[in-house]
């Protein structure tokens, strides 16, 4: 409890420890799996299947020295917890000096593992039960607080059916999903239905962020550098998924599917919103025989889109859209993330304690579980 508010932040992330692939990955996968390697330019980072999880040249790169540089300057407010190997106990020490009751954990290697083809998709459906058991492991130290998210091969929807069914049967509370086109399939593609009538039955929300410098097709590839392809992948890539999920049927198809996007921010959504209505007061479901209803109805049905605490359109999103579709992220523990300002900032934000309520808690509680 936070100043009088229960708190769930929506957007945090696991610090996964370079050997916990080989430790936790199937044992015929083990010579294979993640590890540390030569990424070029004389630096080290992790491997899979010959390759650096994220491009390091070209566009939207990770590998210069000044982005390096900026993302360990942010690191040190965390030094504490980077010493303690990001445990789960100076994770619960950090909730409990801020008044978070709660997060939703989402892999950092492992997102960005996610953005890149591989050969072996057993391979990649084994890296993703390896970070899965990991994550359930650590989570499990205060299960109520810590509201795992499973990573799914959306590479291979047959091996994404399994693993949703598995680690929801081991107790994940959500699925961590690229928004990216994967092996030219976007979400509306047909072979995904199967992914989505599983999640849907078992009834855990679907979680949607971008992650750095993927192989996959990316906004953030038209730049060359990380900073500008990141600033232009998050929110465009969450805009394009939500519109194809609306547009293309998905959300009609499964009406029982959550959508929660996270760490793209919320000024975007009226204009969106906007946008997609503008397209269907002009040619209504001509084009798209399963959108049945106006797209802004399907996404206050289904959707929530996590907001930072300093976001300056945050009133005027509450505004035009309304506070029942607003939830909260820091991005934590992140560099680039805003904890713990994002708090305080959201807290003197010119909105309504009501909207702070439900920004906090009441929108986003349900969806994980924790009504």
């Amino acid at each position: 409890m936070r100043n009088g508010f229960k708190v769930l932040d929506t957007d945090c992330h696991q610090m996964e420890p370079p050997g916990m692939w080989a430790e936790y990955i199937d044992a015929k996968f083990a010579d294979r799996a993640p590890a540390i390697g030569d990424i070029g330019n004389g630096s080290k980072g992790i491997m899979v299947e010959g390759q650096p999880m994220t491009q390091q040249t070209g566009s939207y790169p990770m590998a210069s020295a000044e982005f390096h540089a900026a993302a360990m300057k942010g690191m040190e407010k965390f030094k504490d917890n980077r010493e303690r190997g990001f445990e789960p106990s100076s994770r619960i020490e950090d909730m409990d000096e801020q008044g978070v009751d709660a997060q939703v954990v989402y892999p950092t290697v492992g997102g960005q593992l996610l953005g890149k083809p591989f050969k072996d998709l057993d391979l990649l459906a084994a890296c993703c039960r390896a970070y899965n058991d990991w994550s359930l492991e650590y989570c499990s130290f205060a299960p109520e607080r810590l509201r795992m998210a499973a990573m799914l091969p959306m590479q291979a929807p047959d091996l994404a059916v399994e693993e949703a069914r598995r680690a929801a049967d081991k107790g994940a509370r959500a699925f961590f999903l690229r928004p990216n086109p994967n092996q030219g399939r976007n979400f509306y593609h047909a072979d995904y239905e199967k992914v989505w009538a599983k999640i849907e039955a078992i009834g855990l929300p679907i979680c949607i962020h971008d992650s750095g410098s993927p192989y996959l097709p990316s906004f953030g590839e038209r730049m060359d550098t990380h900073t500008s392809g990141h600033i232009i992948a998050h929110p465009f890539e969450a805009m394009v998924a939500m519109m194809t999920l609306i547009w293309y049927g998905v959300i009609e198809k499964f009406p029982g599917l959550k959508v929660v996007h996270v760490e793209a921010d919320a000024g975007w959504l009226p204009y969106w919103l906007q946008r997609m209505e503008q397209h269907w007061d002009f040619s209504g479901n001509a084009e798209h025989s399963l959108l049945r209803r106006r797209p802004t109805e399907y996404f206050k049905s289904n959707f929530l889109v996590a907001c930072r605490g300093d976001e300056r359109t945050l009133p005027a999103v509450i505004e035009l859209v309304g506070d029942d579709y607003i939830t909260f992220n820091t991005d934590y523990p992140h560099p680039d993330g805003t904890w713990p300002a994002g708090m305080a900032a959201l807290e003197n934000q010119p909105i309504s304690v009501e909207s702070i309520r439900k920004i906090y808690w009441d929108n986003s509680a349900p969806v994980f579980g924790l009504a």
